[in-house]
């Protein structure tokens, strides 16, 4: 199994979202150990924190950014805007795909 980088325990799991207390174990399961992960560590120079990091020496990085919606509450998703409908109305938030991105020069 992989290993998590924090590990995951009572102080650091109050920190993080149920949706990604949730999905740290997955990954854990299904990675091989050669993959270590992090999950809230800042990179770049704009110092973003994406949800999850996986690295491998040989193969790269995989930064994973986590939502826990639902395919009924999703209703449009363009490059820029994720358009959502939660019981408390329409929302517009800016598409994790491309806030996200962080360019390593």
């Amino acid at each position: 199994m992989a290993e998590i980088i924090p590990a995951l325990n009572r102080e650091t799991s109050s920190r993080i979202t149920s949706c990604k207390k949730r999905f740290a174990p997955r990954l854990k399961n299904l990675l091989q150990d050669d993959f270590p992960y992090g999950y809230e560590i800042s990179v770049g120079k704009t110092r973003r924190y994406p949800d999850f990091i996986v690295l491998h020496p040989g193969r790269g990085w995989l930064f994973l950014d986590v939502k826990d919606w639902k395919p009924i509450t999703l209703k449009g998703l363009t490059p820029e805007v994720a358009r959502l409908h939660p019981p408390s109305g329409i929302v517009n938030t800016a598409n994790p795909c491309t806030a996200t991105f962080v360019h390593f020069s």
